[in-house]
């Protein structure tokens, strides 16, 4: 009797063993280095990016005006996030991170020391960083785009050429998408359209900001992530962040963020193709996860 039940037993385990073998097992990718499992000749115009909106933007008035993320920039690079969207300052000859009127309390110069060091640990990904002339300057004796061309050229790391086609010869740099008068990286001072969708050179953005109802938001973002999928002639931006500008009480990045972002993971669920760089308020772990984990599809 016991032999039998030996038998049984063993008989149970190659079969549990065998329905396992077989069954596929989707494989994880490191959030602080899921570049360096695709290919090098992957193309950056065929990929799909976590990016984040006014990244150091973490503090508000009131709760109202000024906070666009929970996590600080080296949070967001440790989760998957390779777009930094950057509102510069300069005061007194330094940079400060700012959002429209709202000091951020967090120097640029942190900020870049908290890139290139990520960037020298995890040489296989790549970083772009946009740069954008936020507020007039104050008391300073260089312009503003000498003092950046200063402050960028004192790290290694960080290419002032611009962002090549394929993955293979970005990884370990950061390059720079510049909105402000810099002759470096991506240009793209003139003619960035307000709160909008459009063609800027080699760039499709949508930055449609000012809405009225989530809902109008969404199908920006859709359409967007269908020219993505379908062309690999541009690079695509697809910015979900938005407020309501009718609404009263006035609502601030985070109402609409609260239905976009778990909107946006169910989604991607069953969305087939790349979706380009998506750059988003209040960025978290699965909604990074739920970007970069495309490019293993």
């Amino acid at each position: 009797m016991k032999n039998k039940i030996k038998i049984i037993i063993w008989f149970l385990l190659i079969v549990i063993i065998t329905i396992f073998s077989t069954v596929p097992i989707e494989k994880k990718h490191h959030q602080t280095s899921w570049m360096k499992d695709l290919s090098d000749d992957t193309l950056i115009n065929d990929m799909s990016i976590p990016g984040t909106h006014d990244s150091g933007a973490r503090h508000s008035i009131f709760d109202v005006a000024g906070i666009c993320q929970d996590l600080s920039i080296k949070n967001q690079l440790n989760i998957g996030v390779r777009f930094l969207d950057l509102r510069l300052q300069l005061v007194n000859d330094e940079f400060k991170i700012v959002h429209s009127f709202v000091d951020q309390n967090l120097k640029f110069d942190q900020v870049l020391k908290d890139i290139t060091d990520f960037i020298k640990e995890n040489n296989q990904e790549f970083i772009l960083i946009s740069i954008k002339k936020e507020a007039d300057d104050i008391n300073s004796k260089q312009s503003f785009s000498q003092a950046l061309l200063n402050e960028l050229t004192k790290y290694k790391e960080i290419s002032t050429d611009v962002l090549p086609n394929t993955l293979g010869l970005a990884r370990g740099k950061i390059y720079i998408l510049s909105r402000c008068d810099l002759n470096v990286g991506i240009n793209a001072y003139n003619g960035w359209s307000d709160s909008t969708t459009f063609v800027l050179d080699d760039l499709y953005i949508q930055d449609n900001y000012s809405i009225d109802e989530v809902l109008e938001k969404q199908e920006d973002i859709i359409k967007t992530l269908n020219y993505s999928k379908d062309n690999n002639d541009k690079l695509v931006l697809n910015f979900t962040s938005c407020y309501l500008d009718n609404a009263f009480p006035p609502t601030y990045s985070g109402t609409a963020a609260s239905t976009i972002n778990p909107w946006l993971i169910n989604y991607l669920k069953n969305f087939n193709g790349d979706t380009g760089i998506i750059i988003t308020d209040f960025i978290t772990k699965n909604l990074a996860e739920s970007i970069y984990m495309r490019n293993f599809r």
